[in-house]
């Protein structure tokens, strides 16, 4: 894969994202991930993501963000990973939370208890930002498919 660009149409800079990374620190990236949303979408204050800031999410970051996890992870992590196992399951949210990892004994993993190794189920990272969509946001699944299906024209 070649070189990814650090593109941001919200002026951020995401060579620590990429650092981290690069040095397969999963859990660091993803805090660092969560962080750089807020702040791409201009929800700092808040510590927050609602429907609207998502749907209105800059596709140049989201689309950087989602090359960074891909690439560092060998393609088991990253947006577009997620996208495609919740296509595979046909948007059935409990599916798509048992593939990816975050759905077992018939409910959601508090983040404490994500799995932060490369031994993760595919699709389980980025996940920190779910806790940044009203409602504690599980549901947040189907928005970030359908953005990232947006960006992708």
């Amino acid at each position: 894969m070649s070189q990814i660009k650090l593109l941001s149409e919200s002026n951020i800079d995401y060579t620590r994202l990429h650092e981290l990374l690069v040095a397969s620190d999963w859990q660091l990236a993803d805090e660092e991930t969560a962080m750089l949303m807020l702040k791409a979408a201009g929800r700092e204050k808040q510590g927050w993501l609602d429907t609207e800031s998502i749907s209105k999410f800059p596709c140049t970051d989201l689309c950087t963000i989602d090359q960074l996890w891909t690439k560092y992870s060998n393609k088991q992590f990253g947006f577009s990973v997620q996208k495609r196992i919740y296509e595979e399951v046909k948007g059935d949210t409990i599916e798509w939370g048992k593939h990816v990892g975050w759905y077992q004994n018939e409910s959601w993993l508090n983040y404490s208890n994500f799995t932060f190794s490369s031994d993760a189920p595919t699709g389980h990272f980025p996940a920190k930002f779910v806790r940044f969509v009203v409602g504690w946001g599980w549901w947040f699944g189907p928005f970030f498919v359908v953005r990232i299906a947006q960006c992708r024209l």
